[in-house]
């Protein structure tokens, strides 16, 4: 009887464990808005990515100038230039981030969304209006005209919504400490219940690394997942594909982390089921 006890406290452990480490990473990467700047910022760093925001940032801004045609035509190949040069203007790294916070607060802070902006709610919001302003800044500057910064310019990546996945991610990342409280009860009831806790423990250590191994391997299909949806813009698409990426990187790192605490638990369960048999 203890030993069904503790085998079944060992896959309470590890079940609740394998919903706790993504719930966790969701907490702090994504719905943290610092945690999820930390992790976008070096999207700014990708040349694909900027390239095809230029173009996007170039078209927004012409737009914002509001001049006759005949001049409109004359002043877009500037624009163009000034958008192109955007990641080498002295305030694009705040600018970025602001358009960073921004976005995190209309997916997630409760912020809602400028009547008429989408056709519904999205996966994500992008607001760039920041970046936007600062082209037309620039432009201002060099056409001696003041030029407003737009209040929202709005790109909806992942379409539209009809799960509501940032509330999903809000109520996962709220989940993840009595997760993980929960596993941690769950191992320490099942080592107490053991006949053999070493054994115990190293089998807590090899359910470790499994599930561990297998989030490792998921999160690296998620990129592929993300790139089969398709987007209305090519913004939406780049930023979509390397943020993928880097959170499937960044999630991995912490399945390293998992995989190492499993190897520590299987050795030290092994290690106590040698020498526990050595004085026999």
């Amino acid at each position: 009887m203890r030993t069904a006890g503790s085998a079944f406290f060992v896959l309470f452990a590890l079940m609740l464990g394998v919903v706790a480490l993504p719930s966790a990473w969701l907490a702090s990467n994504v719905v943290a808005e610092d945690g999820f700047v930390q992790l976008t910022a070096p999207l700014a760093d990708d040349a694909k990515f900027t390239g095809t925001l230029a173009g996007a940032l170039a078209e927004e801004a012409t737009a914002s100038v509001e001049l006759p045609p005949g001049v409109a035509n004359a002043v877009e190949p500037v624009v163009r230039d000034v958008a192109q040069g955007i990641a080498q203007l002295p305030d694009f790294d705040r600018a970025w981030q602001d358009t960073l916070r921004r976005s995190h607060g209309l997916t997630f802070g409760g912020q809602e969304q400028l009547d008429g902006d989408s056709g519904g709610p999205a996966v994500f919001t992008l607001d760039v209006a920041p970046l936007v302003g600062l082209v037309t800044a620039e432009l201002g500057g060099q056409f001696g005209v003041d030029v407003p910064e737009p209040e929202r310019t709005l790109v909806n990546i992942g379409g539209t919504d009809p799960f509501d996945l940032g509330e999903r991610a809000e109520t996962a990342a709220d989940l993840w400490p009595a997760l993980a409280i929960a596993a941690g009860v769950g191992a320490v009831l099942a080592l107490v219940l053991a006949r053999r806790r070493s054994t115990t423990l190293a089998l807590l250590g090899l359910g470790i690394l499994l599930t561990g191994g297998v989030l490792w391997i998921a999160s690296g299909l998620v990129p592929g997942l993300a790139n089969q949806v398709g987007d209305e813009s090519a913004v939406a698409d780049v930023f979509k594909a390397a943020l993928a990426e880097r959170a499937a990187s960044s999630f991995q790192e912490w399945c390293l982390a998992a995989l190492a605490a499993g190897i520590l638990l299987l050795v030290a369960g092994v290690v106590g089921r040698l020498l526990s048999g050595s004085r026999r």
